[in-house]
């Protein structure tokens, strides 16, 4: 499933069909393999299906339930089916013949909202109930689908992107500069607000109900629990726990028309993602293509002390170990920054964080559909999840008084490297100190540092603005990035930091390939989060749990590599190729008022204009990666978002590039 929409007129409209139809057309690039829509008086919902998993043939949505009091629709994979079955006392056979979605709809029948807190899996999905005349919208825990609404007085309207609400002829279409400003600062999202005016997002874990009486109540059905303990008695229950969790998280993310590829890099939750999902293909006897980005042959990489700038050798090693996986390298040679700036607005109606980075995914996208896979496997959030460092527990040992076993940590820390300042300092005290004292005590020691005129391009304005400030402190949000102390409090809010679905939802519609990540499955999180800190930091290294659990299945080469891989190290020689397509993006913004009032485009311009070195620094990749391609992203969003989305990208509907 991969596109819903409605559109409710409380006092009924006679245009209610003409506009619904609109809308299912605007979605249509996210599902073309069924297209199906339900209608009464006031109200109406509708969705466009693309198959993605073998039930996906058995959808016969929209549906209906409870007597006909519920219609139900929903962009949906489930994990838990058999569980489900089991709970809901559905028979095997029957359980067979039934989509997803009929899952979803046997569960509200059952629990009403409750069954949100059941279903596992990735989900956005609207119940119509006719009994109540009320309609309520869901999103998975993390928001792995997204769901946009439109709130008016007698006019209520959603849809799974927001084009689906531009749709109907009288919505305008406009950024909001509210959210454009908190993502150039690295601000968590928070709140119901979206990249477009008027136009709202539910949030990931809550559900919105729309009353007849014009109502609209936003409440969360999922509570993040960080006092979790997963009991176990001894580390080797925790590690076997650990494993199967996950190996049951990419065997769910295995259910697939066609082919599957793999993002693999040389870091630890790709190789792990990839490793297991080669070991349970293998078994039915089928191959995995593994993806890996590999820069520019023959330029300048950025390659500062412990890191490395090529990941292919690193992640041919693993894909090597496995016989039915098929490696294959992308350079991207022939894309450049920028260039898919008019497609990411048209698919994803998001400006791409990372531009450089987009280039490369965009490119693996590409190459996957060309193969005719239908699936690509990725370990985005591995590192709040599977493969989290843990090194607050130095900070925390110290702040609970357990000094011995601090100081064996800490000490062990040293010898596996680390230098003692690094250990009983960086690690240890700056955790417990303001983040301000931080700040000051490495500005003190010629350290470096962060603020945020050092990585955003917003104008100085806005930054020293009342307004910024009382959000940036509502979110306690800490732009100095000050190491922190609570292990589960930071993986809880790296998770919920970027809503990404509608850049997964864009590469769908774009490339016809569905993003799974099993790092991001709720029983994978919660398993986490409810491990103590000393599973994950032990004996002076990090990501404990994660080798042993994984120690058989990755290369030695790989757990005990010193040097980390940094992505698209070629970004240098990328911004010399790309400079015509950057500078025509900032021409446009000098000429745009709204785009100034957010954009210090007086930077912009200076940086654009000064000539690059032969060699990359540090300061470059913060004053061009950073500053200038996030700043050049936004602005080209705020100028397609205030002409219109209802163009498609000069290269196509599909298959973008």
């Amino acid at each position: 499933m991969t596109a819903i929409f409605g559109l409710w007129h409380r006092s009924g409209r006679p245009d209610l069909v003409q506009d619904s139809a609109r809308m299912q057309r605007s979605l249509a690039i996210y599902g073309d393999d069924r297209r199906n829509h339900w209608h009464d008086d006031e109200i109406a919902l509708g969705v466009d299906l693309s198959f993605l998993t073998p039930e996906d043939r058995l959808d016969r949505q929209p549906l209906c339930g409870g007597g006909g009091r519920f219609e139900l629709v929903a962009d949906i994979r489930l994990d838990n089916r058999p569980e489900l079955a089991a709970m809901l006392a559905i028979p095997a056979e029957r359980a067979r013949e039934m989509a997803d979605a009929d899952f979803a709809l046997a569960a509200w029948e059952r629990w009403r909202a409750g069954a949100l807190d059941r279903l596992i899996g990735d989900y956005a999905l609207a119940i119509w109930d006719s009994v109540a005349k009320t309609l309520t919208l869901a999103r998975d825990f993390l928001g792995n689908r997204p769901l946009f609404y439109r709130a008016e007085k007698n006019r209520f309207a959603f849809a799974s992107m927001a084009k689906g609400i531009h749709a109907l002829p009288d919505v305008p279409i406009a950024p909001d500069f509210d959210t454009l400003r908190d993502q150039l600062a690295l601000l968590p999202m928070r709140g119901p607000k979206s990249h477009f005016a008027g136009v709202n997002r539910v949030e990931p874990g809550l559900l919105v109900i729309a009353r007849a009486d014009g109502r609209v109540e936003c409440r969360e059905w999922y509570e993040w629990r960080l006092d979790r303990d997963a009991g176990f008695t001894d580390d080797d229950e925790a590690v076997e726990a650990f494993r199967s969790t996950f190996d049951r998280a990419v065997a769910d993310r295995l259910r697939a028309i066609g082919p599957i590829g793999s993002q693999l890099s040389s870091g630890f939750d790709s190789s792990a993602v990839t490793a297991t999902a080669a070991i349970q293909l293998g078994k039915k006897g089928k191959r995995l293509s593994a993806y890996t980005h590999v820069p520019l042959a023959g330029v300048p990489l950025y390659e500062p002390p412990g890191r490395t700038g090529n990941e292919w050798p690193l992640a041919h090693i693993l894909a090597d170990r496995y016989a039915n996986i098929d490696h294959i390298a992308v350079e991207a040679a022939e894309r450049q920054i920028g260039a898919d700036f008019d497609s990411e607005f048209f698919y994803n109606e998001y400006p791409a964080i990372n531009p450089n980075n987009a280039l490369w995914v965009n490119e693996i996208f590409r190459t996957a559909a060309q193969r005719k896979e239908k699936v690509m496997l990725s370990g985005s959030v591995g590192n709040a999840t599977i493969s989290s460092e843990g090194q607050q527990r130095l900070a925390e040992l110290l702040a609970s008084g357990n000094l011995l076993t601090w100081w064996r940590e800490a000490t062990a820390y040293v010898r596996q490297g680390a230098s003692r300042r690094h250990a009983f300092v960086g690690l240890t005290l700056l955790p417990l100190l303001p983040p301000q004292v931080v700040y000051r005590l490495y500005k003190l020691c010629g350290q470096h540092t962060w603020q945020l005129a050092d990585y955003t391009a917003l104008h100085p304005g806005v930054i020293t603005s009342l307004a910024f400030r009382k959000r940036v402190n509502a979110l306690g949000f800490d732009t100095t990035f000050a190491p922190r102390r609570n292990r589960r409090a930071m993986v809880a809010t790296a998770l919920r930091r970027i809503d990404s679905a509608p850049l997964y939802k864009g590469l769908l519609g774009a490339f016809g390939v569905d993003h799974r990540d099993p790092t991001s499955d709720r029983r994978i999180v919660e398993l986490s989060l409810s491990l103590p800190s000393r599973m994950f930091f032990r004996e002076g290294r990090g990501k404990w749990i994660f080798r042993q659990a994984f120690s058989s299945r990755i290369p030695s080469e790989i757990l005990n590599a010193r040097d980390k891989g940094i992505q698209t190290a070629d970004w240098l020689t990328r911004l010399h190729n790309g400079e015509k397509v950057l500078k025509e993006c900032a021409q446009i913004a000098q000429e745009k008022a709204t785009v100034m009032s957010l954009i210090d485009t007086d930077t912009v311009e200076i940086l654009l204009a000064t000539p690059l070195p032969e060699k990359p620094t540090r300061e470059l990749l913060e004053s061009h990666v950073l500053k200038l391609l996030r700043g050049l992203s936004v602005a080209h969003f705020i100028s397609k978002a205030e002409l219109s989305n209802r163009q498609t990208p000069e290269h196509g509907s599909n298959q973008a590039g």
